[in-house]
């Protein structure tokens, strides 16, 4: 399944002593399940003699590749998803995650995708992920796309640009947003797609606080609304609904709620509870960390094709978890496939047969 994500992006040289696109896949997997770098798993794994070699395969693309490679993939993971889910519709989120960058500034080979600010200490700078993916249940969650955020971009034009590739695969409940991607802008191209969403809104101006003044907690009130946004010189219009919720209880404290939907739910408790299937995608990020390959390149291509490496990585995973149940943990995961790849030989660990002598040995 890796060898297949990366048959396009990774070109086997016809020479002796080739480096195959195996021994490639093969040090990057090992590097994502020990939270390596692939520098440090190139040593261990005795497959590919130093990070430079891949790095120099995967620089022969562009980021338009890498998305073209994994949404080939996402497409067979989906059709097998529907067979299994009876072609149900899903939940999906969008959400952002930033990656620290701890070298210079200046040296960094592409800056178009290096933002500015602090995300980690020590670090100044950062890369800016976009992903998208399935947050309905524990065993569904499927990251289906993502993308490396320019700096200055328009966020909502790669939202729509993402919506329509899921919505040719994959029927669609609902769209949901956190605060951050509070934009008129994106509400009207999501009105444009005809989706169903919920956007957590910010608390912008006071335009809220009469409506929340006259609900009692747990009520809720529903409101039409219209805003002009500018871009590219001109100023457009959108408009959307707002649910507003009073100081509804969620895990023992009360809290106001907004957001703008075009949902019409019976309930405040429907749309906060709809709403919290959007941190499903938070998870997933905490799980990705725990399968992240690093790097201490500065090329932005290879830092994007490293962490779709990693959201692959994890899409395996959770389908294997289909067959075998919520108790293949990703411990289970990280286990099952070093044995796996030690068993069909596929790794030859640098000093293992002077290890198991010395060992032999002394037990």
């Amino acid at each position: 399944m890796i060898n297949r994500f990366a048959k396009h992006l990774i070109v086997e040289e016809q020479r002796k002593n080739k480096v195959t696109r195996e021994a490639i896949t093969t040090t990057l997997v090992k590097a994502a399940l020990d939270l390596a770098f692939v520098n440090e798993s190139c040593k261990s794994s005795g497959t590919v003699s130093k990070s430079q070699v891949i790095y120099r395969k995967v620089s022969e693309n562009t980021e338009e590749d890498v998305k073209v490679c994994f949404r080939k993939e996402t497409i067979w993971f989906l059709k097998c998803l529907k067979i299994f889910s009876r072609n149900r519709k899903f939940i999906i989120s969008f959400d952002t995650t930033d990656e620290a960058f701890y070298g210079k500034f200046s040296k960094a080979e592409d800056q178009l995708y290096l933002h500015q600010g602090s995300v980690a200490k020590g670090s100044e700078s950062y890369y800016k992920y976009l992903t998208v993916a399935i947050t309905c249940d524990g065993m569904f969650n499927y990251v289906i796309d993502g993308i490396i955020v320019p700096v200055g971009s328009y966020i909502e034009d790669y939202v729509s640009c993402m919506l329509e590739f899921v919505k040719k695969h994959l029927r669609i409940d609902v769209v949901l947003f956190d605060r951050g991607f509070t934009s008129w802008a994106l509400i009207d191209k999501l009105n444009q797609l005809k989706i169903s969403y919920i956007i957590f809104w910010k608390e912008q101006g006071r335009w809220y606080q009469e409506i929340f003044d006259k609900l009692k907690d747990g009520e809720f009130e529903r409101i039409h609304r219209k805003e002009k946004y500018y871009r590219f010189r001109y100023d457009y219009e959108a408009s959307s609904y707002f649910v507003l919720v009073k100081q509804l209880e969620y895990e023992g404290k009360k809290y106001d709620w907004i957001f703008a939907t075009n949902l019409k739910l019976k309930s405040a408790a429907s749309y906060v509870k709809r709403y919290k299937k959007r941190w499903a995608i938070e998870t997933i990020y905490r799980v990705t960390d725990n399968i992240r390959t690093y790097t201490t390149s500065t090329s932005s291509l290879v830092r994007y094709f490293l962490f779709m490496f990693t959201c692959f990585v994890y899409n395996i995973w959770k389908f294997f978890q289909l067959f075998l149940g919520k108790k293949f943990t990703l411990a289970n995961f990280k286990t099952n496939m070093t044995t796996f790849m030690i068993k069909k030989d596929i790794i030859q660990p640098v000093h293992y047969n002077t290890f198991k002598h010395i060992a032999q040995k002394i037990f």
